[in-house]
């Protein structure tokens, strides 16, 4: 079975008209064990969860406000027991009903910063100055799993002098940032990874996910910020402790494949993936309808050679698409989702929001249906393509009957049908449009040529061309 990840939740989940219109989001960990079975069957092999921990603001924490790690809703921590999303049962439960429908799932963690310190601390700063900081973390409500507290010395530094009142970006006293591909510092409290015990029980707490909570890889947050060669330690450890083939996706939001190659090289593992932010860069040209497809073939990480199969290909996440900013893909996204879902090389990622909020459940089952079925054997770009309409081919495989498929996207909304001479590499067969965006039929002759069409429509501009069974 071809995999496809879908990240299972959104910024604004039970939030505002979403709580209004979506009730059923609130327990979310429940909910995604009453759909493991429906999520199986239209062909989803893993889920990204979000954080499961407890956050500095607590039930209302979307997760990235990271206060403790080993509390997965079980404590009475930070004025709730419950996360966002439910208790540690109900997701133990979830992933106890997703395992049994063969869905994998993968653990949201923001290893970069603390946010919700029980205590401050005065501290000498780098400049000799003194400050008063929100570094000491106890965790009161939580008696198990771990009796390391974390303190200044856990860190590298911060941002907020509460003597002062005064946000910066302060230094501790005989500390360095981390190396990093990015700039170490993003918020909170910086975890300091040159201490070895900071390293040891970050470890433990991984360990402790993926063989006692049961989850299958992590997806690591703004993992360009963490130092590189903790992240290597981290994955190579789990990865000789556990006996899970576990996998591991960076977030290093980088819009240049060659940047995305630079931070995978600096952080040195063949067991880390990232998300392609620079195919994504592209659906943003696709979207506005200024996207030269001629060279989409070559577009993302996903399509660097040596490179392919460590590219987690998408087309929005919690990230990219949110209320109070504009930089979703809103406009010819199913042709994105065609690309990705189609291809050859690359692990596609389906968004919550898209499927069960933004309205395109329907399409989207049957790109992933036509991904299952007929997504097969190597892939090759046609020497059709040109500025608006890009197709491609995969051949079929042999141990995968009636096999194989042309595909059709096109950013033209000038109406009508585009019709292009290309070789499905099948002689003498009948295809049709799986997706029903084209009617009829096309007859291929003895060399595999046939005339495919798709519409030159913005909401209708991507077929998938299929054998009929034989």
């Amino acid at each position: 079975m071809n995999e496809v990840l879908m990240q299972a939740f959104y910024w604004e989940m039970n939030q505002g008209r979403y709580a209004e219109e979506y009730p059923e989001e609130e327990n979310l960990w429940q909910l995604l064990a009453q759909r493991s079975e429906e999520l199986s069957e239209v062909g989803i092999t893993s889920l990204w969860l979000p954080p499961a921990n407890k956050g500095k603001a607590g039930s209302y924490d979307v997760g990235y406000g990271t206060y403790d790690l080993w509390d997965l809703g079980e404590f009475y921590q930070q004025g709730t027991v419950r996360t966002k999303y439910g208790t540690k049962e109900e997701l133990e439960e979830a992933i106890k009903e997703l395992h049994q429908q063969g869905i994998d799932v993968y653990y949201d963690a923001v290893l970069n910063h603390r946010l919700g310190a029980d205590e401050s601390e005065v501290v000498e700063l780098k400049s000799g100055d003194l400050a008063e900081v929100w570094t000491k973390f106890k965790f009161p409500g939580r008696d198990k799993y771990s009796t390391f507290e974390w303190d200044w010395q856990c860190f590298d530094g911060i941002d907020w002098d509460q003597r002062t009142e005064k946000g910066g970006k302060y230094l501790f006293v005989n500390k360095q940032w981390d190396k990093s591909y990015a700039e170490d510092y993003i918020m909170g409290a910086d975890i300091d990874y040159q201490n070895s015990d900071v390293r040891a029980e970050v470890k433990k707490w991984g360990y402790w996910i993926v063989e006692e909570i049961g989850f299958d890889g992590f997806r690591l947050d703004a993992s360009k910020h963490i130092d590189n060669d903790f992240i290597a330690e981290f994955i190579s450890y789990l990865q000789q402790k556990s006996e899970k083939d576990l996998q591991f996706i960076g977030e290093s939001w980088e819009e240049n494949p060659n940047s995305l190659i630079a931070y995978l090289e600096q952080v040195g593992t063949q067991d880390l993936s990232v998300f392609d932010f620079a195919l994504r860069n592209e659906f943003t040209k696709l979207r506005d309808g200024n996207l030269d497809l001629r060279w989409l073939g070559g577009a993302g990480l996903v399509n660097q050679a040596g490179y392919e199969e460590r590219a987690v290909t998408f087309v929005d996440s919690h990230d990219t698409d949110r209320d109070n900013e504009d930089k979703s893909i809103s406009k010819r996204k199913q042709q994105a989702y065609a690309y990705i879902l189609m291809r050859e090389d690359g692990l596609p990622c389906i968004y919550w929001k898209d499927y069960y909020i933004w309205g395109l459940k329907e399409e989207l089952d049957k790109l992933i249906d036509a991904r299952q079925k007929f997504a097969y054997g190597p892939g090759y770009e046609t020497n059709t393509n040109d500025y608006n309409t890009y197709s491609y081919i995969r051949e079929g495989s042999s141990e995968v009957p009636n096999s194989g498929l042309v595909m059709m996207i096109t950013q033209s909304d000038e109406g009508g049908v585009i019709t292009k001479e290309i070789n499905s590499l099948q002689s003498n067969t009948t295809f049709y449009d799986y997706t029903g965006n084209i009617e009829g039929t096309v007859e291929t002759d003895n060399n595999g040529v046939g005339e495919f069409k798709v519409q030159a429509q913005a909401d209708a501009g991507w077929s998938i061309w299929v054998p009929s069974k034989k």
